[in-house]
C-alpha cells in the first residue's frame, strides 16, 4: 500500500528522526529510477514546486509537471484525482481545497505528498524548518525558543505541532504599528528572549483560493519591530516569498537562516521522496 505525507501530525517521532537521518545523506542518485514524479500544483509556488522536481530528478525519477492549473479542463475533483493517480508513482500536490490531497491519497494508487493544503497545512516546510534548526543548533533542539512574529500561517501551524514532539518551545507575537507602550515592551522582551525569530508574511494572502498572487503585498513590519529584531541575538527565519515585512537589513543579516532553509530544502525533500517509496 502506498505511503503518504499528508499531515505533520501523522509523522511519528521515529519517522521524523528517520527522515532527518535520510536528509543528512542528501540526494541519492539513481534510487528513484523507474519511478515517475508528478508535480500537481493548483496554486502558485516557486521553492516547493521546483524543490520537489529537483529532488526527484536528482535521484533518477522521471519528472512530469502538470503546469498551469488554468489550462486543465473543468471537471469534478474526483475525475482529476483519477487522472493524477494513474499517471505517476509519486504526486506532489498543492491545492486550495484542503481535502484534495487526502482524497487523492485515499485512492491508494500512488504516494501523495501534501505540498500545501488550503490555509491549514504545509508539512514539508515544517520539516525543512526543524531540520534547519537541528543543523544550526545541534542534534538536540529541545528547549529551543522559537518566536513567530505575525499571524501563524499554514507551515507555521504544522511547525508548532512538530515542535511539540521535538520539545521546541513556540510562542507568537502579533505586531502592530499602533501598539501601546505596554504591548511593544512585551514584544521587545519576547524578541530578546527568543533563540529564533521567525518572521511571518504579513500579506493578506487567501490560501483557501486558487490565486495566491492576487492579494496586495505588505504591510512592512513596524519600524520599532525591525529595530528591536536588529538588536536581538536570535537567529532569523522566513519561509519565503518575502514581502516588505522582511527588509534587506534582516534577510542579509549574519544571523539570518533564510539561505540555510533554502539549502536544506533539497535534502529534506529528497528524503521525503525516498521515505514515501520506503527506501532506506
Amino acid at each position: 500500500m502506498p505511503r503518504h505525507l499528508l499531515d505533520i501530525a501523522d509523522v511519528s517521532r521515529d519517522h521524523t528522526e528517520r527522515l532527518f537521518g535520510m536528509a543528512d545523506e542528501g540526494p541519492r542518485p539513481h534510487v528513484l529510477e523507474g519511478l515517475t514524479y508528478l508535480s500537481a500544483f493548483f496554486q502558485e509556488s516557486t521553492r516547493t514546486r521546483l524543490g520537489f522536481m529537483s529532488a526527484a530528478a536528482c535521484q533518477g525519477a522521471s519528472v512530469l509537471d502538470m503546469g498551469d492549473a488554468q489550462r486543465l479542463r473543468l471537471e469534478p475533483s474526483r475525475d482529476q484525482q483519477m487522472v493524477l493517480a494513474a499517471v505517476a508513482d509519486i504526486v506532489g500536490v498543492r491545492h486550495w481545497n484542503a481535502k484534495f490531497a487526502g482524497e487523492l491519497a485515499s485512492r491508494d494508487q500512488c504516494c501523495v505528498v501534501n505540498a500545501g493544503a488550503g490555509s491549514i497545512s504545509h508539512p514539508t516546510q515544517a520539516l525543512i524548518d526543524a531540520y534547519t534548526l537541528r543543523r544550526t543548533f545541534g542534534h538536540d533542539i529541545s528547549g529551543l525558543r522559537v518566536l513567530f512574529v505575525g499571524t501563524l500561517l499554514r507551515s507555521a501551524l504544522c511547525f508548532r505541532t512538530l515542535a511539540d514532539a521535538l520539545g521546541v518551545c513556540v510562542t507568537q507575537c502579533t505586531v502592530d504599528a499602533d501598539a501601546s507602550r505596554v504591548e511593544s515592551m512585551r514584544c521587545r522582551a519576547e524578541l530578546q528572549a527568543a533563540d529564533v525569530i521567525y518572521v511571518q508574511s504579513l500579506s493578506d494572502t487567501d490560501y483557501s483560493g486558487p490565486d495566491l498572487n492576487s492579494g496586495p503585498c505588505g504591510p512592512a513590519l513596524p519600524r520599532w519591530t525591525v529595530d528591536a529584531i536588529g538588536r536581538c541575538k536570535g537567529r532569523i527565519m522566513h519561509a519565503l516569498p518575502r514581502g516588505p515585512e522582511l527588509p534587506d537589513s534582516l534577510i542579509w543579516d549574519k544571523r539570518s537562516l533564510v539561505a540555510a532553509q533554502m539549502e536544506h530544502g533539497l535534502s529534506v525533500r529528497s528524503a521525503v521522496l525516498r521515505w514515501l517509496v520506503q527506501l532506506s
